[in-house]
């Protein structure tokens, strides 16, 4: 098979860690080279840059700035405006910067939530997340259906005042699988830098769920195809919330087993971050 999503051994485990550790030092080390006045597509240009040095060409979705409100995704956001604008960073502005970058056929995606200068509101938000991380563990051990664990998720976001951001995502999800691709050249044909193979993987799967033709959506949201539970596999997971432009959020890989699930890598940057709070 030359997709794998689920059953992998301790060897493309540890690689996973690796490269999403990568990814998330490649996030951190670009933050701290924003300037005041850049723009988003300045920014994610310099992240695809810094990618590219590393030898990553192609992505499951492309490289992703996002500054001030936009990063709380306002009003009616499709699904395609993630994409980075000419919106310009300024001083004490929310900024999120996302990557899903492939690496030797591994799949990563990542996000960090961060600031430009300080910000009081992004101050009291964040350290909030710490909570959805550990209840989505817990409640995925126990076996809840992933559309309940969607639900209560965003009964938390409610409690706090905030708005559901990960619900104008593409798929509306809250998590999606990751995976990966034995170097074959069929695998490298792209679009726009995205791998037409996961891509197209992706969209069947998502298909294949509506149609009820299977039930294995790559998905995972508050939809009719997540009323199961969890599946084996590697999930990244990315609960996002706002509050009044100020919007939050982490991305990190959970791993799933027959009997267990744990997150793969318990030191990243928010993790870290509200350890220290």
């Amino acid at each position: 098979m030359s997709l794998k999503y689920k059953y992998f051994d301790e060897t493309e485990l540890a690689k996973f860690k690796r490269f999403q550790r990568k990814s998330y030092d490649t996030l951190e080390s670009v933050a701290a080279e924003l300037k005041l006045g850049m723009t988003e597509i300045e920014a994610a240009r310099l992240l695809r840059k810094r990618f590219h040095e590393q030898g990553v060409h192609t992505y499951f979705h492309v490289p992703v700035a996002l500054f001030g409100e936009r990063t709380g995704y306002p009003g009616k956001f499709g699904p395609t405006e993630a994409l980075a604008t000419d919106k310009k960073l300024e001083e004490n502005s929310p900024i999120i910067l996302d990557a899903a970058p492939i690496y030797e056929g591994y799949i990563v995606d990542t996000s960090l939530s961060t600031t430009f200068g300080e910000n009081a509101l992004h101050k009291k938000l964040y350290p909030e997340l710490k909570a959805f991380r550990e209840q989505i563990l817990e409640k995925v051990k126990a076996q809840v259906e992933f559309r309940d664990i969607e639900n209560h998720t965003n009964r938390m976001i409610e409690a706090l005042g905030a708005e559901n951001c990960h619900r104008k995502h593409i798929g509306e999800v809250l998590g999606h699988r990751v995976y990966k691709v034995k170097n074959r050249f069929w695998n490298r044909f792209t679009i726009k830098q995205l791998s037409v193979r996961h891509v197209f993987w992706l969209l069947w799967k998502s298909i294949a769920a509506n149609k009820g033709w299977q039930n294995d959506s790559p998905n995972w949201n508050h939809r009719r195809t997540s009323g199961h539970k969890p599946f084996p596999g590697l999930w990244a997971v990315e609960p996002h919330f706002a509050v009044d432009g100020v919007g939050v959020k982490f991305e990190e890989i959970l791993v799933i087993t027959d009997d267990d699930a744990y997150w793969l890598d318990d030191d990243l940057p928010h993790v870290r971050a509200w350890a220290a709070t």
